[in-house]
């Protein structure tokens, strides 16, 4: 951590007295910091999007009104986010699989969020609709694929053509739900309070489109699926969406780590 940054962060914490870097992302740079004020996580970006540390806390705060676990946050600033550190505990993945559900059982009044968030460092544009279909596609997909070199002519008319294809389908979605919007394997902790939400990347929209990432990378046993599927209602069709849902994140891989994910996604539109 570097010297400006500490002398931000210790107006909050207090002096420092032990920096330990932490795995996470490859995103942003993450410490546990012990100081005189007690014990933080802290999570810097050396040159952050606009409004990105403050998307992130808007999320946390969002989950934790309705119900989720997720870490305290003590300060929000430019280039970093001062949490509360929680010490590790047992993993209990049906706990985690019951608190989701119950997340999504909360009907929203439209898909979208009153302001915009990140999914790692791109803007998603949360317009607030009534259309799921349009949104999916004009303000998830489109956007990411305007700015991949892939999408050319013919790949152009092979994405519409999946577009047209799947615009029924998708809005027959019951209700918008409130989303983590990230939710693989690294964004879940569990803590010794139980499993902990991290990271997110929400705004509201079906819930399977969660339950599409837990599957992309993998990470999330039976009995998370189990307990997620024991309380909530059966969705005709779900492994239909739940391939669709996972096109967004191959192009937000695409865009950030190269063309291999991009064939990924191409694979799950063509067959559609």
């Amino acid at each position: 951590m570097h010297a400006a940054l500490r002398a931000e962060v210790e107006k909050t914490t207090g002096a420092m007295q032990a920096v330990q870097r932490l795995s996470g992302g490859d995103i942003s740079d993450v410490y546990r910091v012990t100081a005189a004020q007690g014990e933080f996580v802290v999570k810097t970006h050396l040159r952050p999007p606009e409004g990105f540390f403050e998307a992130e806390a808007l999320g946390l705060d969002l989950l934790k009104h309705q119900g989720l676990a997720v870490p305290q946050v003590v300060t929000v600033a430019r280039s970093f986010l001062i949490m509360e550190y929680l010490s590790p505990g047992e993993p209990s993945l049906h706990a985690a699989g019951e608190a989701l559900a119950h997340l999504h059982a909360v009907k929203q009044p439209a898909f979208g969020l009153s302001q915009d968030t990140y999914l790692a460092t791109l803007l998603q544009n949360n317009r607030e609709s009534s259309d799921w279909a349009d949104f999916y596609w004009r303000q998830r997909l489109l956007p990411v694929l305007e700015s991949l070199a892939e999408y050319a002519a013919r790949e152009q008319e092979l994405w519409h053509r999946f577009t047209s294809r799947t615009q029924a389908l998708l809005r027959s979605c019951p209700f918008p739900a409130l989303l983590h919007g990230d939710l693989w394997a690294g964004n879940l902790y569990y803590s010794g309070r139980g499993p902990v939400f991290i990271d997110p990347a929400c705004y509201a929209g079906d819930p399977l489109v969660d339950i599409a990432m837990t599957r992309l990378f993998g990470g999330f046993d039976a009995e998370f699926y189990a307990a997620y599927a024991a309380n909530s209602p059966r969705r005709e069709e779900a492994e239909r969406f739940i391939r669709i849902y996972q096109i967004y994140p191959l192009l937000v891989h695409a865009k950030l780590f190269g063309g291999a994910y991009y064939r990924r996604a191409a694979v799950i539109r063509d067959s559609y």
